[in-house]
């Protein structure tokens, strides 16, 4: 499971997850070392904490995001949307450019 790697990109402490889920910090951690398996209850509440699919979050995935699924992107689709996502303000604009300019070559 990804619990450690999407808790610490995400900021959170393992007491902000805790408190959440309304477990112990000791329950918790057992979840991010593995030791213990989470209910699938658990489960849901911590994709919708972390905003991330289950299926990411059990490392079946790559794909982090429930848009994936929701939109049925392709998964070309989905890697150009994460790139944007975690990119900065300026490979944002500057892939925003070459794409539409791309768009506009296309219609000529």
């Amino acid at each position: 499971m990804r619990l450690k790697e999407i808790r610490l990109r995400k900021g959170y402490t393992q007491k902000n997850v805790a408190d959440y889920l309304q477990v112990s910090v000791n329950v918790y951690s057992r979840y991010e070392l593995e030791k213990r398996q989470p209910s699938i209850d658990s489960l849901v509440k911590m994709a919708d904490f972390f905003d991330v699919s289950i299926d990411y979050m059990l490392g079946v995935s790559d794909f982090p995001l429930r848009v994936v699924r929701r939109e049925g992107l392709s998964d070309y689709e989905a890697e150009l949307l994460i790139a944007a996502q975690e990119s900065d303000r300026r490979a944002k604009e500057d892939a925003l450019t070459i794409l539409k300019s791309h768009r506009t070559a296309k219609e000529s």
